[in-house]
């Protein structure tokens, strides 16, 4: 009998109706064994998946975004457990990238009869993430979003507008990766294992989860027009056209900031983290990570 295990996020868009009741008409009882965990705060997803892979599950499905899908993913690097994916967050940046459906019914057929991907998983100062992550103009926006209390698109473009008019970057950044070293002035610094950030939003279309590489994209300081630009040309898909963008493929990367004392955020996977160290590594570890994929 195949154990699957549900974690819930009852914030995210209809989480709260998955339950083991609605769940039973899609799994043959006599051919699965279900549980349905339910995530009440920020870090109970990692407290509940740690559980779940103690008493031998062999499959741990995250219900919700990609915050929440970062929480149960991290407690299974490097173990035999799958993951699966019911999108239920607002943008789902990492269930895009991996094609997984929406709609409930076509998710639980990829978590019953879905093939296994190994796909890279990335890392920074020991956190682990899937999707992207960055400092910069896409920590203001998620700062206003969360603000916001709204889970929608709109709710999205308004922080976008909102940060436009706030943020400001005034610290450099020293950048070594690949034997070279430079700084720069970022509006955004952004690296990314997947192709899309949410709402089929990107900056990275060329990236993959599986080629063992990062995506980083460094976007100088900009001007308020050159921001309303850049957007216009990411709904466009045209943002490579863009000169101040630049992009390259790494390995591993370092950075470091050069201002003293100043209280930093990073994002990850879409949730805000405190940086404690000026001096930022990245990597990234190929098929480390096995997911359920239609």
């Amino acid at each position: 009998m195949t154990k699957v295990h549900f974690i819930v996020n009852p914030i995210a868009g209809k989480g709260s109706v998955l339950d083991e009741k609605a769940l039973s008409g899609y799994f043959d009882a006599a051919a699965y064994e279900i549980t349905v965990k339910t995530s009440n705060y920020a870090g109970h997803a990692v407290k509940l998946a740690k559980e779940s892979v103690e008493s031998g599950v062999d499959v741990l499905v995250a219900c919700g975004g990609d915050g929440t899908i970062n929480e149960v993913a991290s407690c299974l690097v490097h173990t035999p457990v799958l993951l699966g994916i019911v999108p239920m967050g607002s943008g789902n940046g990492l269930a895009e990238s991996l094609k997984i459906p929406r709609r409930l019914k076509a998710a639980m057929e990829t978590i019953k009869k879905g093939r296994v991907s190994r796909i890279d998983v990335a890392m920074v100062n020991g956190r682990p993430f899937f999707s992207n992550m960055g400092i910069g103009f896409d920590v203001k926006v998620i700062s206003n979003y969360n603000a916001g209390g709204q889970r929608r698109f709109w709710a999205y473009v308004k922080a976008v507008v909102r940060s436009i008019r706030d943020f400001s970057s005034k610290e450099r950044i020293k950048v070594e990766f690949d034997q070279k070293t430079f700084k720069t002035n970022p509006f955004m610094f952004f690296v990314s294992n997947s192709k899309v950030m949410g709402y089929d939003i990107s900056l990275t279309r060329m990236a993959s989860l599986q080629d063992g590489l990062l995506d980083v994209v460094i976007i100088e300081n900009l001007t308020k027009g050159e921001i309303l630009i850049l957007g216009l040309f990411m709904l466009l898909r045209l943002n490579q056209y863009l000169k101040k963008i630049q992009y390259f493929k790494v390995k591993e990367l370092k950075f470091s900031f050069e201002g003293q004392g100043k209280e930093r955020f990073m994002q990850t996977d879409g949730e805000l983290h405190h940086l404690e160290d000026r001096q930022v590594s990245v990597s990234v570890e190929g098929g480390a990570l096995n997911v359920l994929v239609p």
